[in-house]
């Protein structure tokens, strides 16, 4: 792999809650529309015409342009009936009097360029196109690397870009990516998956796969929340994290506390995990781990058995009386150990398994 390009910081993307019915379209674009007010993006379609055995989108040479490029993928709005929106996910008003929704480049490979269907340029970060300027609610795109030569480089190429409302009524999307000459990104592909299972109550680990080197500056990488019950950052203290020497793993390790059982957590990176060659803040994503675990496993080995309950007995001291030590042997979560969570390990117990 020629280094001098540093590969894609790919994004684990939380599955679309709307599900639409996209009209029969042959083109690889994205759709974006609307959910209470914030712009979001339709990858369904991205990567349908790529070929995995070549690279994603690989890029072909034209001797005419002296240049590497690839048409598509472009953008679609949900405004035309034709593409089967529901009425609640379309943009609502006038575009350009209401809403402008710009397309805003964040990072970008080197040599690397996008033409508009109207032959704008956009070769620099923090370039934009306004898209609410379009005739018609689709364009096309043409992605072109400046490199000479043949065959093709062996290096991937990538943007990252997010959408912009500039008047204001819509949200920002969150940044996304697109990467040319290279196999499937492999976050969005094998690791991690969007929705994990963090199977131990203690020393359960999560993993993140960057294509790009990342580093921790000035503190905690994510935020840990458990959306059912808490609104702000309640888990991350559980965790320690680590990145591995090339800067392209960060681990997270549970070195402490109890996460609650049966229940999503939203893990998302925070402005302090950076580009490390570039010291820009890392693209952000969120990722979703399952937690489930037995109850009463207190040493995080998937059994409960006597060391589990010595642990529970040192913690027993009884209702209402409030322990902050002895998470994992309050069960029932009300802050307190007595004979409702003693019941609750006993019902758990397995012996020794491991």
């Amino acid at each position: 792999m020629n280094t001098r390009i540093p590969a894609l910081l790919t994004l684990a993307l939380v599955a679309l809650a709307a599900q639409s019915v996209l009209a029969d379209c042959p083109l690889d674009h994205y759709f974006f529309y609307q959910v209470d007010n914030r712009l979001t993006i339709d990858k369904r379609r991205i990567y349908v015409h790529g070929d995995p055995a070549e690279g994603y989108y690989p890029l072909s040479w034209s001797g005419i342009y002296g240049r590497w490029s690839v048409g598509e993928p472009g953008f679609s709005d949900t405004t035309d009936a034709a593409y089967g929106f529901p009425t609640e996910l379309q943009l609502v008003g006038e575009p350009g009097t209401d809403y402008e929704i710009n397309f805003e480049i964040l990072d970008l490979s080197p040599d690397f360029k996008i033409q508009m269907n109207d032959g704008t340029w956009l070769e620099t970060i923090g370039d934009r196109y306004n898209l609410s300027a379009w005739a018609e609610h689709h364009v096309h795109m043409k992605y072109c690397a400046y490199v000479s030569g043949s065959p093709a480089p062996d290096y991937p190429f990538y943007v990252t870009y997010r959408l912009v409302d500039d008047f204001g009524m819509y949200a920002a999307t969150p940044p996304f990516s697109l990467v040319f000459n290279m196999p499937t990104p492999t976050v969005e592909a094998t690791e991690p998956e969007y929705r994990g299972v963090l199977t131990s109550l203690t020393a359960g680990e999560i993993t993140f796969t960057f294509h790009r080197p990342i580093a921790i500056v000035d503190g905690p990488p994510v935020t840990i929340t458990d959306e059912a019950t808490h609104t702000a950052d309640y888990y991350a203290g559980h965790f320690d994290y680590s990145i591995s020497p090339d800067g392209l793993t960060l681990t997270l390790t549970q070195t402490g506390g109890t996460l609650p059982n049966e229940t999503w957590l939203a893990i998302a990176l925070t402005e302090h995990t950076r580009d490390a060659v570039t010291d820009c803040a890392a693209v952000a994503f969120t990722h979703y781990v399952y937690t489930a675990y037995l109850a009463g496993d207190c040493d995080g080995d998937q059994d409960v058995d006597a060391a589990d309950f010595a642990s529970f007995e040192d913690c027993m001291l009884g209702p209402e009386i409030t322990t902050t030590a002895c998470d994992c042997a309050d069960i029932d979560g009300d802050t307190d150990v007595d004979l409702v969570d003693f019941v609750a390990i006993q019902r758990s117990f397995t012996g020794a398994l491991n």
